[in-house]
């Protein structure tokens, strides 16, 4: 139920929120939590590239950002930042995302991206494809860098097929190109932390428009 929704994650967003210490994380609790109740408000499409799936120990490489405020994509907004990681990329790591050592060797560290990047975050509704990963990940960067959770609303467009669209499919059929290649979506280069967050507001767009949700809260959309 969205009074549910709402409620657990603003317990959550203020207990983090009084957890933070001061500088950029607690500049991103300050702008407030998101309005679940509403139909449309701000929203940002993300992606993040890492070198593994362990929030705990592996590493961001790459994120990607474009702002979706009310239901558009605006590509004015968009941003890829690197971070230089502290060790040695993975060679089967390297083999997916295609970042190399030599093209993040004068990125910015975790703690410079994450002060970047956290106003542009604040007050929105994240959408990512698999929301587990950037939620997990963002999480574990901010508990490292600040000593503080990072706690934001998620629509999980993986997610939302499954809930919207139930049907018998193999995970794979799941994956962001195959859904908008169902949704009859231009190809895209995958495992680019830009594009795939722009392929994946593209994909809400469009998963929103077959199931006619216009009437449909954000909070009814957040990942479960």
């Amino acid at each position: 139920m969205i009074f549910d929704a709402s409620w657990r994650y603003a317990r959550r967003f203020m207990a983090a929120a009084s957890a933070a210490p001061a500088g950029p994380l607690a500049d991103f609790y300050a702008a407030g939590p998101v309005d679940l109740s509403r139909l449309s408000g701000p929203m940002a499409a993300i992606d993040l590239e890492t070198d593994g799936l362990q929030a705990a120990s592996d590493q961001i490489l790459e994120i990607g950002y474009v702002a979706m405020p009310d239901w558009q994509i605006d590509l004015s907004t968009a941003l890829r930042a690197r971070i230089r990681p502290k060790s040695a990329l993975r060679r089967e790591a390297v083999a997916i995302h295609r970042i190399t050592d030599d093209a993040i060797a004068f990125a910015d560290d975790e703690a410079a991206v994450l002060a970047r990047m956290l106003p542009h975050l604040a007050g929105r509704v994240l959408v990512a494809h698999f929301a587990q990963i950037e939620a997990a990940f963002l999480d574990a960067a901010c508990q490292r860098i600040f000593g503080a959770p990072f706690v934001a609303p998620f629509i999980c467009t993986f997610q939302l097929e499954t809930r919207w669209f139930p049907a018998p499919r193999q995970n794979d059929h799941l994956r962001l190109g195959h859904l908008r290649t169902a949704y009859n979506l231009p190809s895209y280069t995958a495992h680019d932390g830009l594009i795939d967050a722009i392929a994946c507001g593209e994909l809400l767009l469009a998963q929103r428009a077959m199931k006619g949700a216009k009437g449909v809260k954000m909070g009814d959309m957040l990942r479960r």
